[in-house]
């Protein structure tokens, strides 16, 4: 089973092509004019991976309104059609973006000098939950979710396979924060507790679908990290509780992907940071990140996957990720799901420098050693055993990555 993985579609006036646009509505530039074609290169890689599942990490939108929902939703449907999956195959989360900041700011029509400070408040907090509901107002046909707790787009799916646990973390974002930074609150924490647990035997994969990150990353330049919420060590000691497998979010559009073990976990967790699908290129460090889409394959059970990752360029179109840009540290296909020790790391390796001939091919490896990234891989061999390079990508043959002594 394979899924597909995207987010920070930004849907309108932040998007990088018309074609995800509202029509009549101007976009800073079309910067896939006259390139290949986004959307038929995204449904055509869609299709040459047999993607069964659609998952999208939040901001479907620019600025949260109705018409950006609307068309966003027919576009999705559209590319979903094109691949030969239902609407029940798309999985969503909101992100920042998707609040209509416009319906939160009414709260300064009233007089902060007549009201108390408990009115303005309670006057603010209503805003900011109408503000944060545009996107089941606006959705027609992909809002379907049902939960027993009051906050959009929060709730649990159930499929053979695994299991979605939904987090809404921008539902309580506004605009008079500094920074976006996500929130998830005690109401949600506890309901997430509680479900959780009615799981905590179930074999299926559990995945956590969110759009802000849990836990620091670090990035290329310093900066401020606008992406983390503020309870996530308190969601990855849950996670980590009930055996949650995979934590899938967006928001920061600089692709990446972790694989973590605490002691007192139950198994690792694997985070994986989708980048941005769509959004234009000076959201995205003026176009230095490049937009992203993944591919998650689930066939080898909770403990290891597979992670196809793809890269949209105006003269190649959707083409698997390079392996060793500075800009998105991941490579073409990974395997996840695994923490090798160093001593672990040493043995296969030791093996192989025994047993095989160089330089050898990606798909000719151990399954433990795909759990390296090509550059630590090449660079241990190197240093190490003053062998020639592994060839690193197996996909498409005839654009093999090199990585050079």
């Amino acid at each position: 089973m394979n899924i597909a993985l995207i987010s920070d579609i930004h849907f309108g006036k932040y998007s990088r092509t018309t074609e995800f646009s509202v029509p009549g509505e101007k976009i800073d530039a079309d910067e896939t004019y006259g390139a290949s074609d986004f959307k038929a290169g995204l449904i055509s890689v869609l299709k040459s991976k047999e993607v069964e599942y659609i998952f999208v990490a939040g901001d479907l939108t620019s600025i949260g309104s109705p018409q950006e929902f609307h068309y966003c939703e027919k576009k999705i449907l559209e590319i979903a059609s094109e691949v030969g999956l239902s609407k029940d195959k798309i999985i969503l989360s909101m992100g920042n973006h998707d609040i209509d900041r416009k319906v939160y700011e009414v709260y300064k029509q009233y007089d902060e000098t007549i009201l108390s400070t408990d009115v303005m408040e309670l006057i603010k907090g209503k805003y900011q939950e109408a503000a944060a509901t545009i996107s089941i107002i606006s959705l027609n046909e992909l809002n379907t979710m049902e939960n027993d707790i009051s906050i959009p787009f929060t709730g649990v799916i159930e499929k053979e396979k695994f299991i979605v646990f939904i987090l809404n973390s921008a539902w309580l974002c506004s605009s008079d924060q500094e920074y976006a930074h996500g929130k998830l609150d005690s109401k949600q924490l506890d309901w997430l507790d509680k479900e959780l647990g009615k799981f905590e035997n179930d074999n299926r994969i559990k995945i956590i679908l969110m759009h802000h990150h849990p836990i620091l990353y670090p990035y290329p330049t310093p900066s401020p990290d606008i992406s983390m919420i503020e309870e996530g060590s308190e969601l990855m000691k849950l996670a980590g509780k009930y055996g949650i497998n995979l934590i899938l979010h967006g928001h920061r559009h600089h692709p990446t992907v972790k694989t973590m073990m605490e002691q007192e976990w139950k198994n690792p967790i694997t985070i994986i940071c989708a980048g941005s699908l769509s959004v234009n290129a000076s959201h995205r460090n003026y176009g230095e990140i490049p937009n992203t889409l993944h591919i998650i394959n689930l066939d080898k059970g909770p403990d290891e996957f597979i992670l196809y990752n793809y890269e949209y360029s105006t003269a190649e179109g959707w083409h698997p990720l390079s392996n060793d840009s500075p800009s998105t540290p991941m490579d073409g296909e990974m395997w996840l799901g695994k923490i090798l020790s160093n001593d672990e790391k040493m043995t296969s390796l030791k093996n192989l420098v025994e047993k095989g001939k160089f330089p050898i091919k990606w798909e000719n490896l151990p399954n433990d050693l795909k759990h390296i990234r090509c550059k630590e891989l090449n660079k241990i061999i190197n240093d190490l055993f003053s062998k020639e390079y592994v060839i690193c990508g197996s996909f498409p043959k005839e654009n093999v990555a090199i990585l050079p002594r």
